[in-house]
This record gives structure tokens, sequence and C-alpha cells, in this order.
């Protein structure tokens, strides 16, 4: 027995899915390597952008405090010179005669005035005794007492000053300033400056000294940290001048020597020591910016010189906070595109197997889009057919309430006409039965004078009644003929008042007529004459509640070559439900009471089509408004 060998197709399709799948498996490592590959250069790429941000907004704040710590250097050694310089002082320490120390105290006080950062102004002589000294206290300056001059040959500002070359500025380090060895409270921030005077000058010699008071300006540089960066000062030895927790301040002269950041941060520290200074460093999971601060060079010109690290830093976190976004950010992204790679190939791979499924669905939906399309159609048509039945109803409806209307006016006069002719009649009879009694005068005169009224009663209601005929005439011709002619509108709005009068009489609403004057127009009479009787009734219907007694106006103006009317009432305005549909076919607000909703739809399309204007309406609690705008000479029909 022979084996069963798959026929070519189906072998050719499966050896067509094996290597289908094997494209698909190749383009899933490849896709597998650019995304990781990809996300790694993202991340660096991103994140070196980001530290960069930061780098760029901390090194302009280093560049700030440093630059605002040259100004004020600067300044006090120009006020140091200016000071040792001023002729007051050039007096007093003059060397051809003895020292005035009241002179130069006087001195030494007008000048802490026009300075408020300073604390202290000194003059001590060669061996470190002050001979004068004026302090600060709540802003005003004044003398210390000789019994309180004391001995500054063992601090360090004046040894230094004393090795200061003639003419140089001394400034010493930053620290708190003292009083008696004890160091003043609140805290004072202080810088010494010191100058030699003596016979380069002319001057007695010795050393003056200002002690210049840095607390506003250290809380100026407070106000340069904010929510994103701290800012730090430390001096030479490792010991914080500035920082966001004031307790870490000022640790050597308070005694707090855990409080330095050589101790707490070794590694840090060494990094900003280095020879490197003023690199950006990425250390203890934050980014520094770090400037040296530089005081004066040493009096010998040997070593380095005194100086003090600014250092700005991203707050605690910042960094890892950025890198779990990033990494976050990365990751989600990886997974989605892995997502929509995985989805693609997936796709690709029920691709072949759907086309035909595909195909066959579509060709069934062009089919029943065929058959939705063809019983829209009929739909549509049937629709249309019911809309001008409705239509040709509503005309019908309009007729006959004027037939009705002008049949009510004509029984009156008519009614008056053959009464009339009744009475005639029996003044006749009267007249025969006297004659062959033997008429007399007083009978003849008594005919005649009857026989006169009653003939002019006849007269009146017959040509009343003629008049309604005419006007019934004028608007049934009007109405069936839809071609252009002149007409008067007074006459044609008297027409339609004639023919409303039998539904005025049943309303408690009035309706007025304001058009005084002749006015020719060329146009559709009937058409216009039928807009009004709608805008009429359909103000009659809806604009009044039951039993509500109002007044309807209808208004006509002439601008230029344009005819404005106008038909209001002061009714109970439009629902605002139906308000912004009003003339969409079949749109009424008493469906239930019989109304189709074409009325207004009627008049739309003829005031636009026909009569080539505008209709416009407004509406509230106080009443309703159509205004229309034609022109008084149309000048053709427009389908």
């Amino acid at each position: 027995m022979t084996a069963r060998r798959e026929p070519p197709v189906q072998q050719r399709a499966f050896s067509n899915d094996h290597r289908f799948i094997a494209t698909l498996t190749a383009m899933l490592l490849l896709l597998l390597i650019l995304l990781g590959t990809g996300g790694t250069f993202a991340y660096i790429g991103i994140l070196g952008l980001q530290l960069n941000t930061f780098e760029t907004r901390q090194n302009l704040r280093v560049e700030r405090v440093v630059s605002a710590f040259s100004r004020e250097l600067g300044h006090i050694r120009n006020l140091t010179s200016v000071l040792q310089n001023s002729s007051a002082v050039q007096q007093a320490l003059d060397a051809g005669r003895p020292a005035d120390l009241d002179a130069l105290a006087a001195s030494f006080m007008q000048f802490a005035r026009a300075v408020p950062t300073i604390s202290q102004v000194r003059w001590l002589d060669p061996n470190g005794e002050e001979k004068v000294r004026v302090n600060l206290s709540a802003g005003r300056p004044y003398r210390v007492g000789e019994a309180e001059l004391q001995n500054k040959a063992q601090r360090y500002y004046f040894q230094e000053a004393q090795r200061t070359a003639p003419g140089q500025v001394y400034l010493s380090r930053l620290d708190l300033n003292l009083e008696h060895n004890l160091i003043v409270q609140p805290l004072e921030p202080s810088l010494r400056a010191t100058i030699l005077t003596g016979t380069h000058d002319g001057l007695h010699p010795g050393v003056l000294i200002i002690n210049i008071n840095l607390a506003t300006f250290f809380k100026q540089l407070r106000s340069m940290a904010d929510s994103r960066m701290t800012l730090e000062l430390v001096d030479e030895q490792g010991y914080w001048l500035l920082h966001p927790e004031r307790e870490r301040e000022w640790g050597l002269q308070l005694n707090r020597r855990d409080q330095n950041l050589g101790r707490l941060s070794p590694a840090l520290w060494q990094s900003l020591t280095g020879p490197q200074i003023g690199d950006n460093l990425l250390q203890d999971g934050r980014l520094w910016s770090s400037a040296r601060l530089y005081y004066d060079l040493d009096a010998t010109g040997k070593g380095s010189p005194a100086h003090a690290l600014v250092l700005v830093a991203s707050i605690p976190g910042a960094i890892a906070t950025i890198r779990n976004r990033l990494l976050t950010a990365i990751t989600l992204a990886g997974l989605v595109l892995l997502s929509l790679g995985l989805a693609a190939l997936y796709h690709l791979h029920r691709a072949h197997r759907e086309r035909s499924r595909l195909t066959e669905a579509l060709e069934q939906e062009q089919q029943q889009l065929v058959r939705a399309y063809s019983n829209l159609e009929q739909s549509h048509i049937k629709l249309q057919e019911l809309q001008d039945e409705l239509v040709e109803s509503r005309r019908l409806s309009s007729l006959g309430m004027m037939v009705a209307g002008v049949a009510h006016e004509l029984n009156t006069p008519t009614g008056g006409a053959l009464m009339a002719i009744s009475t005639l009649q029996a003044q006749l009879l009267k007249l025969q039965n006297s004659m062959h009694d033997g008429m007399t005068r007083t009978a003849l005169e008594s005919f005649l004078s009857h026989t006169e009224s009653g003939l002019q009663l006849a007269h009146h209601n017959l040509r009343r009644a003629a008049d309604l005929i005419r006007s019934f005439k004028r608007m049934a011709v009007d109405r069936s003929h839809n071609e252009i002619s002149q007409f008067d509108l007074a006459e044609l709005i008297r027409d339609l008042r004639n023919s409303l009068s039998h539904r005025l009489k049943k309303s408690p609403v009035s309706l007025v007529m304001e058009v005084y004057e002749p006015l020719q127009l060329t146009g559709y009479p009937g058409i216009l004459s039928q807009v009004l009787q709608n805008l009429v009734d359909n103000a009659l219907s809806h604009g009044f509640k039951p039993g509500q007694a109002g007044e309807i106006h209808v208004c006509a103006t002439v601008s230029g070559e344009r005819l404005q009317l106008s038909v209001s009432d002061n009714g109970q305005g439009i629902d605002p439900q139906v308000r912004d549909a009003l003339f969409d076919p079949f749109v009424t607000s008493r469906r239930s009471e019989g109304h189709t909703g074409l009325g207004l739809h009627l008049v739309h399309q003829w005031v636009y089509q026909l009569l080539e204007g505008s209709l416009s309406v407004e509406s509230d609690k106080t009443g309703t408004t159509f205004s229309l705008d034609i022109p008084i000479e149309v000048k053709g029909h427009r389908d």
C-alpha cells in the first residue's frame, strides 16, 4: 500500500507558513534589539539633556553668588580706601602733629552713619592697642570709652594686616563678630577690612580696621535658593558658613566640629577641594555646581589663597526622581512599542487568512448598502409625497377657513337686505289692500316713507355684500394664480382683515392694521396675503393662552426700495424648546390639537423663494415679533 502524498498546493502553503513564521521570528528579534539599543541611547541622551538643564540653571546661580560676593568685597575695599584717604582721617592722624583722637572718632561716627552695614570702625597703634573705636547699636554709632578699649595684637587679622603692603587693603576670612571673646547674638557674619597707616602716607603708624556686618548680605544669598536647588557656603576647612539647615552653620566657632562637610561627605569634599573645582559633580544622588570665593592672597604671596566654596546643588531626591521618571517613561514607551510590534506581527500573520473572508464580507456589506440606499430613496420619495399632500392640505384648510369667514360675513348684509325686502313686500300688500278699501293720503305717504328707508337699507346691505364678494374674489384669484402683478398693500391688508373678521369676533384678541397710505407693490399678492394670514393665525393659535386678551399688530414701513412688514403680539412668547427649529417642517408645540407644524415652514419658503426677502423672529415672555424684509418690486420667480 503506497503512502499518501499531500497535494502540491498544500505543500506550498505549509512551506510558505514556515517561511513566514521564520520571517516573523527574525523581525521580532530585530525589534527587541532595536528597542533595547534605542531605549538605552534615549535614556542616556534625555538624562544628559535634563542634567544639562540643571547644570545650566545651577551654574547661573553660582555665577550670581560669585558676582554678588565680588561686588560686595570690592565695595568693602573701596570703603576702606575712602575712609583712609578722607581729609578728616588725614588731618586727625597727620604725622606732623599729635594724633587728634577726638577728631578721628568724629570722622569714624560720620562714616558709620553713611554706611549702615558697618558694625565697628577702629584705629589701632602698632602694638595692637585700640586707640579709637566706634560701635553701632540699633543703627546709631557711638564712641567706646577708653576703659573698654582692648588689645587686638593676638587677633589673626591684626597680624595679617601688619604683613600687608602699605596702601593695600587686607580682607579677613568670614567669621562671627566677637565682643570680649564672646560671640555676639544674634549671629553677625562679619568681614574685617584693614589698611596700614604710617610714614608712607604721612600719618601716625597704626592699623585702620572696619568691621562689616554681612547679615543682610547673607539674607540676600539665602533668597537666591528656591524649591529646586539649595545654596551653601563652605570655608576652606569644610565648615558651613551658609546652609539651608541653620544648625549646621558656623560649626568651627560654635564648637560643633561634627558639622563639617569633610566629615559628613568625604568623597564630595575630596572632589570639591581637587584641582578641577568648578566642574559639575554628581555625588550622593545630587548634582553639585561650585566655585571658589577668594578673599585675599596671603601676605607672603605663598600657599593657597584664603577662600570659601560656593555650592549650589539640586534638592535631595531630585536626580533620583528624574532617573525614575525617565526610566519609567522609556520602559513604558518600550513596552508600548513592543506591544505595537507584536500586534503588527500578529496581524501580519493573520492577514493572508483574513483576506478572503474580508473580501466576502465587503461584498455582502456593499449589497446591504445598495439595498439600504434603495429603501432610503423610496422612503424619501414617500416622505416627499406626504409632505406635498400636507402642504396642499394646509392650503385647502386655509382656503376653507377663508370661505367660512367670508360666508359668515355675507350672512349679516344679505340677512339685512332680505329683511328690508320682506318689509317692503308687507308695505306693498298693505297698500294694495288700502286701494280696495279706499286709499288715503296718509297711507300713501307712510308707504312711500317706508319704501325709501327700506330701499336704502337694502342698498347698503347689498353693497356691503358686493364689497365682501369682491374682496373674496381678489384673494381667491391672487392665491390661485401665482403670477407677478401690481397690487396695493393697503387693499390687500383690508381684504385679509375681512377674511379674518369672523375668527376675530370669537376671540378676545384684537387685530390692529397700521398701514395708513396707499403703496403699490409688484410681486405675488396671493403669496404675501397667505404669509400674513399664516402669521396672524399662528399668533392667534399659539401666542395667547385660552381666554387671554391681547393685540396683534401688523405694521408696514418703507426704506428705499425695501418694505419692512412686522406681525407682533403681546402674548406669552415662543416655547424655547421649539424656538431654534421654528421654521423646520412639522415642528409644533400643539400637535395634539391637530396642528401640523407646516404654517411657519411654508411662510419661510414663500418669503425666501418667491418674495425674494428675509424673515426673522424675536420672542420673549412679553410677546413675539416676526419681521419680513422684502423688495417693493419682485424681479422674478426663483425655484
